[in-house]
């Protein structure tokens, strides 16, 4: 899968117009901010709860094809988010769990 296929969550629940929002609450005066913010969040949970309701979410474009190893898929999509010692720790696992189903093949035969 491509790099420009992959989605988040945030790509269904942050609009372009809830970005605008929420870059306008810290200039709002103090009491406003709250309700301004509750409405955003408010905008988001409507944002999701129609994106998990449709049969064909946009989520589903990272389903994996079968015989995929949804873990590593997994911890790569989440490495892109961390810091270097992060990844260094994520890269371990991947090769960890690589070494220990490599293990199970050659035990299996």
């Amino acid at each position: 899968m491509e790099e420009s296929e992959n989605i988040t969550y945030d790509d269904l629940v942050q609009t372009k117009n809830v970005q605008i929002l929420k870059s306008i609450v810290p200039y709002l005066e103090l009491r406003t901010q709250k309700p301004m913010a509750l409405m955003i969040q408010l905008m988001e949970f409507q944002n999701a709860r129609k994106a998990f309701s449709e049969q064909n979410s946009r989520l589903s474009a990272c389903s994996l094809p079968g015989g995929t190893d949804r873990r590593s898929a997994m911890l790569n999509a989440v490495r892109q988010y961390c810091s270097p010692k992060e990844q260094e720790t994520i890269d371990t696992l991947i090769n960890l769990f690589c070494v220990m189903e490599n293990y199970d093949l050659l035990n299996n035969q």
